[in-house]
């Protein structure tokens, strides 16, 4: 009879709660769609990561019958990514498993989620404030406007149709949405559309997205693959018991680099209010 008994320890099955937090991270990492998420280093050795970074060969130009093509020196930068690692752990009582009211591991994967991709956004910001590409908006009152969208658009000279996105304090964007009156689209009208879950508004063609992360007065302007993430290793679960407190132990952890990408893809917009 007693093979039947179910322990506290396999309440929390460490392979389970991997997978229920690997796909709530998966979701919650909000800036992921705006940076280019690489996988292909999971398992592979080292900690420092080095990455070419290669400049802009130019415009083609006009040449005339018989002269010779110009030939460009390709040439490439290196940028040297230091891997992270983001960790979170929970205690949950044997009362709470045991009464299972309110799904307490559940919940704990959930909330470790959460916890991790928090700190991987608030790093991806990070590196995008690295960016060296600014413009000084000239608002109303210092507030954020239209006119000022254009002005940080018309910075990146170019005609291509990459999604760009506008991450904003909750003060900026509301600012530029009154300014844009009716020429602008909500966000729920943007649809398949919208890069990142929550887009606030379409102004300009550019998405508006709002995160308490960016300074209020100081959005960040981004180009669709301006950053990079790369995932080291998927996340690992570990268990352990307090057998003193009657207690599990679960911690789980990520590890992985977030670095500027493209620098000519960000511009970072200050207004007179900042």
């Amino acid at each position: 009879m007693a093979e039947g008994i179910t322990k506290l320890i396999n309440i929390v099955v460490p392979e389970v709660f991997a997978d229920i937090v690997s796909a709530e991270l998966a979701n919650k990492i909000r800036f992921a769609p705006i940076a280019t998420v690489n996988r292909d280093l999971v398992g592979q050795p080292g900690n420092k990561l080095n990455f070419p970074a290669w400049a802009y060969i130019g415009d083609a130009t006009i040449i005339a019958e018989g002269a010779a093509i110009p030939l460009e020196l390709m040439t490439a930068s290196t940028t040297d990514v230091t891997v992270a690692k983001a960790a979170k752990g929970v205690e949950i009582s044997d009362e709470a498993l045991l009464s299972g009211l309110g799904d307490p591991v559940g919940q704990a994967a959930k909330q470790v989620a959460l916890s991790i991709s928090a700190k991987v956004d608030s790093d991806l910001l990070t590196a995008a404030l690295t960016a060296t590409q600014t413009t000084a908006a000239i608002p109303l009152a210092g507030e954020m406007t239209v006119a000022g969208l254009q002005t940080a658009l018309d910075i990146f000279q170019d005609e291509d149709d990459t999604p760009v996105v506008l991450l904003a304090n909750p003060i900026d964007a509301a600012n530029l949405r009154m300014d844009a009156a009716a020429n602008y689209v909500l966000g729920s009208d943007v649809g398949a559309n919208a890069l990142i879950n929550g887009t606030y508004a379409d102004v300009l063609g550019v998405q508006v997205v709002r995160s308490n992360k960016v300074t209020a007065g100081a959005p960040i302007l981004v180009k669709q693959g301006a950053l990079a993430l790369v995932m080291k290793r998927n996340v690992e679960v570990e268990t352990d018991r307090d057998i003193v407190h009657k207690t599990t132990v679960i911690t789980a952890d990520e590890h992985y680099a977030a670095y500027l990408y493209d620098a000519t893809k960000i511009v970072k917009i200050t207004t007179a209010a900042s």
